[in-house]
């Protein structure tokens, strides 16, 4: 071999080894810039269900607000006192429901990982129907959720009476109902 084709294969190595490098740069640039993409994702989430207030309305005519929190500090306590009264009854809400994750296309948003994604899909609401009025059933209206402009086809109808049940949630009882949103925290706590 001469010392010309010695040069060649040496540089042709240092080549690639460069490109092995180069590449195994961009791996890790990329899966920190998903990362990132994640932990804000996953901050900003938390940020606004912090500031989410669950008032509950029951038939009996008690009140119970819930911050999501309650379950996190004490579980136990939670689903066996605080909900004593109302677990067991059916989730329904009032119009405040159209406005949960109103900022959050959870079906077109692609930075979104898969168990927030299926998780968010069975909170956030799609469709509904209407089931009766406020004084019929016990229902939750979201504090803290801005609420978006309705209409219906009746002009003497008073929506802002109104309760429906969603159809992702239909048959759920509101201890089913918080259950889902306690994985939904256990999963974006798993981002930060």
């Amino acid at each position: 071999m001469t010392l010309d084709t010695v040069l060649k294969i040496i540089d042709t190595i240092l080549q690639i080894i460069l490109v092995v490098f180069a590449g195994m740069a961009l791996s890790a640039w990329k899966k920190e810039t998903r990362g990132k993409d994640k932990y804000k994702l996953a901050k900003d989430l938390l940020t606004y269900i912090r500031e989410l207030r669950f008032l509950v309305y029951s038939i009996g005519g008690s009140m119970h607000q819930i911050y999501i929190n309650d379950i996190l500090v004490g579980k136990k306590n939670f689903y066996e006192d605080q909900l004593l009264l109302i677990k067991d009854e059916k989730v329904c809400f009032d119009q405040s429901v159209w406005g949960l994750f109103g900022h959050i296309n959870t079906r077109s948003d692609l930075l979104l990982p898969k168990q927030v994604r299926v998780i968010l899909e069975e909170l956030c609401p799609r469709s509904g129907k209407k089931v009766g009025l406020k004084n019929q059933f016990t229902y939750i209206n979201l504090a803290g959720v801005k609420i978006p402009p309705m209409t219906s086809t009746d002009e003497k109808e008073n929506l802002e009476n109104v309760v429906y049940t969603m159809h992702d949630l239909e048959g759920l009882t509101i201890e089913q109902y918080f259950r889902k949103w306690e994985k939904l925290i256990i999963e974006l706590q798993k981002l930060i």
